[in-house]
């Protein structure tokens, strides 16, 4: 498989993956999320979402109770509950108007079919759209705090 590097310079994964030019070699590990409400937390990212709780634990740094949770055997998020964080809201309509963090996105074999379960299940949902260069299927959904996620076709 070739990736497609900025300047157009096709790539293997090795060479994506090595250090090269005096750079660091970085590889995604986990995200960081933070919620009030722990049924609701795990209602969404394990019952809608359909990610593995793996472990819980407390963490005395944080005074929060931790869960690890995966999705096909690799560790994709830590979820600290937190009863006196505080929530955005959906964002919507913020859009690409407020720099830093906007979304995560996650690989979908069905987006249509993802974004209709998390929509029948009363979560905030986008229609589904086609990236206009990859011709794949994308939309969006919000988690209970409003932080906004995205499906991508696989």
């Amino acid at each position: 498989m070739k990736v497609k590097m900025a300047g157009g310079t096709d790539c293997s994964p090795e060479c994506v993956s090595s250090e090269k030019n005096g750079k660091p070699a970085l590889e995604f590990h986990h995200i960081c999320l933070i919620a009030p409400d722990y049924e609701e937390a795990v209602r969404f990212y394990v019952d809608y979402m359909g990610f593995d709780l793996f472990r819980e634990s407390f963490s005395s740094n944080k005074n929060a109770r931790k869960l690890e949770l995966y999705s096909g055997g690799r560790y994709i998020a830590e979820l600290f509950i937190k009863e006196d964080s505080v929530c955005t809201g959906v964002q919507a309509d913020a859009e690409l108007s407020l720099p830093g963090f906007n979304h995560l996105s996650f690989l979908a074999e069905d987006v249509e079919q993802m974004l209709g379960r998390l929509s029948e299940k009363g979560v905030p949902v986008t229609e589904v759209k086609i990236d206009r260069i990859t011709g794949k299927k994308y939309g969006f959904c919000w988690d209970p705090t409003g932080t906004k996620i995205e499906f991508y076709e696989r």
